[in-house]
This record gives C-alpha cells, structure tokens and sequence, in this order.
C-alpha cells in the first residue's frame, strides 16, 4: 500500500456525518478534490506545521480542517503519551478514537444505511439492523450459494468481476452479507478456540462487523482458499483496479495499529467510486478518511 500522505487540508462540501457513527441529515457521498489536488494540499500543510516552533504544538491543532475543538484536551493528552507522533497523526487517531482502548467509547451507528458508513471497533451497527436492499451477487461471480449485498455494492461487484475476467483474471465472492446472529456465532467459535486477544486480531465482535452492512465481500479466485487471496495473481491485479469499481481492500499489512485487524487482502468494502478512489490515492485507511473528512 502507498505510504500514507500525511495531510490535506480541504474538502468542500456537507458530508454525512452518520458515516462516522454521528447524526446526520443526508447521506450523499462527498465530492472530494482530484487526487494531485489533494497530494499538493497536503505538502503544503504539512510545510507550514514543520515550520513552526515547537512551543506553539498546541495552537497547531485548529490549523488542521478535521481538528475538532470538543477534542483539544484529548489531542494534548494523547500527544504527552506519544511524544514522537505528528500533529497529523495525533488529531487524526484521536478522531478515530485510538486513545482509548479498542471496544471501549464505543457507539451505535445512527444510520446504519449511509453507503459511507464507518463500522469499526469504535462503531458499532444496531443489533435488529438488516439492510432493506439486499440482493443476491450473480451466480457466475459467487463462490457461494445466496451470497448477498446491498444492491449498489452488488452492481458494482458485477462490474469488478468483469473487469477482473477481462484482464485474464478470476475474482469470486466467498461471503457477503451476515447477520448480527451469525457473527455471533462465528466470533464466539473463534473465541472458543483461540482465545479473546487472538480473535480479536482477525474477527469481528457481533455489531461491529462490516458485513452486517451489506457492503463487505471477502473474495477468492478459482484455485485458491479466500484467506490465501494475497499470493494470487488477481490481488495483484486487485490492489491497483478495485477502486474503479468502488471498492477499497479494508485491511492491510501495515494497517493492523489503526484497524486492530490482521492484514486481510479478500475483505472489499464499498464506498462508491469518488471515495474509493480518494482513499487508494492518499494510501490511508478508510479509518482515517472518515476521521480527517467525514466527521464533524
């Protein structure tokens, strides 16, 4: 994954902030700048707070777009325990809730239905939440019976496996759409076996799963079991193509310390075209994306 860009300053317009677990009153995507729009921004922002002392670390803070006021003394306190990390850093983790414990602060989604919805460990979706479009993937790109996503993410999926096949490559659905009740149950086998800490680093307590959301799709290829996708040939097609089709790969290598998630190269998360590509050329997580432009 591309290192991550440390900062940018702008994005214009009112964005749903239900994405990021808060009220909201729409739920359009957001109309983002280009992406050497973005780069360029970013570069200068980052000139301006290297640039200036480090007596006025404090002030800094609202110079940045995605600083929030009701967060300042979390900013500083965090800041103390990690001394060696950026402004950037320090407002953008604590956006996402990084200084405190994973499961802990945690909230409900209030709208659960926001295409941009942010399910994390700091974000959990209601227990009853069922998405009211669910459709079934198209059998020839389903590696499983009565796989199912919401009908957007299910589109576009259809239209990622043909780009796939028409690069000589084969991308197939393994699991899409699951309930509260069958993460449960899954979690809960998990824990069974491996314990708590382990589970944890590879699966979704029930609620705060992205695949309740319907717009989660772990994929394979013809040969290969889902969590070998990695070694394929089609992730290397996949991890430079997906975001034409909407799709970002949630969980990466070197993303387990914002997302609390082993790297998981099969789990796609649909978050529409613009967005996608947004995040793919930032190289941050989504994680991120929501704490620097969907929250307020």
């Amino acid at each position: 994954m591309k290192k991550i860009i440390l900062s940018i300053i702008v994005i214009t317009t009112a964005i749903a902030v239900s994405a990021c677990g808060s009220k909201t009153a729409a739920t359009s995507e957001p109309v983002v700048s280009t992406a050497s729009e973005q780069i360029a921004e970013s570069k200068a922002e980052v000139q301006q707070v290297e640039a200036l002392p480090s007596a006025a670390a404090v002030p800094v803070y609202s110079n940045m777009s995605y600083y929030l006021s009701a967060k300042l003394e979390e900013y500083k306190a965090y800041s103390l325990i990690h001394p060696d990390y950026t402004l950037e850093n320090i407002v953008t983790y604590v956006n996402i809730g990084l200084d405190n414990p994973f499961y802990s602060n945690t909230k409900v989604i209030q709208n659960p239905e926001d295409l941009l919805v942010l399910c994390n460990k700091y974000n959990s979706l209601p227990d009853n939440y069922v998405p009211n479009d669910l459709v079934e993937v198209t059998t020839a790109n389903s590696a499983a019976s009565g796989l199912k996503l919401r009908k957007e993410a299910a589109q576009a999926f259809d239209k990622l496996c043909d780009g796939a096949k028409k690069a000589g490559y084969t991308i197939l659905g393994a699991s899409g759409y699951r309930s509260y009740s069958t993460q449960k149950s899954l979690y809960n086998n998990y824990v069974a076996s491996d314990g708590i800490t382990n589970a944890d680093t590879y699966s979704a307590r029930a609620g705060f799963s992205e695949h309740q959301t319907g717009l989660a799709i772990d994929v394979k290829n013809a040969t290969v079991a889902y969590d070998s996708f990695g070694t394929t040939p089609e992730y290397q097609w996949a991890k430079d193509n997906v975001q034409k089709y909407g799709f970002i790969i949630r969980y990466l290598p070197t993303t387990i310390g914002i997302t609390g998630y082993k790297s998981e190269e099969w789990h796609f998360r649909y978050v529409g075209v613009d967005t996608a590509a947004a995040v793919y050329a930032l190289g941050i997580t989504y994680d991120e994306y929501c704490a620097r432009y969907l929250m307020k």
